[in-house]
């Protein structure tokens, strides 16, 4: 069975939605929790201001056992900044330093006013003051908005990064506009293309469909998926853990053929303690987690699972330390009494 691999960046872009940033302290909450779930990579932010930078040292300085974990700083192209994330992951057992790299001609010519030449030297000169630098740890590489990028510029990008052993690549749906018939051809594509290349995808969830866009990957031959505790993120978020989670986990076709370190259990827990962090609740629809996910006023649906849960329960709530509601309005069985539940 294939193992497929979870990259956490709920530290770093999930922070980025409005309303959800994260103190140092309270990072340093959810840090060791996400450790001792098992995910192999956790991006704890970017070294780009004095608080965020200072984040990397508390928690180098910490208790924390970090284990087998990969820790990443998302990077820009810029000597200032690589020197500074160099300092900042140097300290921790198993750094990884992931480059942010430009994956569409949209940002060559509209964000960097420059030319596809110029960006490719650009990460050329990165890739060596790398090399040349006291750094010792991975170096990844996640391609912004490849999701809009021709399969030519993404294929010099990928060469250039493979020539300088960078076999740690992701793509990025930055703009959320993907969907998941795309998803695979762009896997499938570049997994043919360069077999030893370790691919991963970075799912916005504009369209609603970061889950189904990072689901469709892992079909395709992604090896890693990046995620966020309950889907939080930029704008509308980025594909949520839990449910990707859910997925591989209680869906026969995946389950029977990809594993993961993951604890289903676990990481239900983690989600509702992360909410208990920042003080939110999530949407009282959101799938496994909000409060009606498991809830219903249906008269049919309360007769039936009153009977056996699982005719309309594929997820039965108790395996995760959740639990089931019934609602009691007009569309309620009239058999069924609150007193009887």
């Amino acid at each position: 069975m294939k193992k497929i691999c979870f990259f956490d960046t709920t530290l770093r872009d999930g922070e980025q939605g409005i309303g959800y940033l994260l103190s140092n302290e309270k990072k340093l909450k959810l840090l060791p929790r996400l450790i001792d779930l098992g995910v192999d990579s956790i991006e704890i932010g970017m070294v780009t201001d004095e608080c965020s930078e200072s984040f990397f040292y508390e928690a180098a300085s910490s208790n924390i056992d970090f284990k087998d974990t990969y820790i990443a700083s998302l990077c820009r192209l810029k000597q200032v900044d690589i020197e500074k994330t160099i300092l900042a992951l140097n300290r921790f057992k198993k750094p990884k330093l992931n480059l942010l790299c430009v994956g569409s001609e949209i940002h060559i010519k509209k964000k960097f006013n420059s030319t596809k030449n110029n960006i490719l030297l650009m990460l050329k000169d990165s890739l060596e003051y790398i090399i040349n630098s006291d750094y010792t740890g991975k170096v990844s590489a996640i391609l912004e908005d490849s999701s809009r990028g021709s399969f030519e510029l993404l294929e010099e990008k990928i060469n250039l990064l493979t020539s300088y052993h960078v076999n740690d690549i992701c793509f990025a749906d930055t703009t959320g506009c993907a969907t998941p018939l795309y998803v695979n051809k762009l896997i499938s594509f570049f997994k043919n293309k360069f077999p030893d290349v370790r691919f991963s995808v970075h799912c916005h969830n504009d369209l609603g469909l970061a889950v189904a866009n990072s689901i469709s990957a892992i079909d395709a031959g992604a090896d890693e998926v990046q995620v966020t505790l309950g889907g939080v993120g930029e704008r509308c978020g980025n594909a949520s853990f839990e449910e990707v989670m859910a997925i591989l986990f209680y869906r026969n076709e995946y389950s029977n053929r990809f594993k993961t370190d993951i604890v289903m259990k676990d990481l239900i827990e983690l989600c509702n303690f992360y909410y208990e962090v920042i003080n939110k609740l999530p949407y009282p629809n959101k799938p496994l987690l909000g409060k009606h996910a498991f809830s219903t006023c249906a008269g049919i649906h309360q007769s039936g699972i009153k009977k056996f849960p699982e005719t309309y329960e594929f997820i039965n709530p108790e395996h995760l330390g959740l639990e089931r509601r019934f609602y009691f309005n007009r569309l309620s069985s009239n058999k069924i009494s609150q007193q009887e539940l």
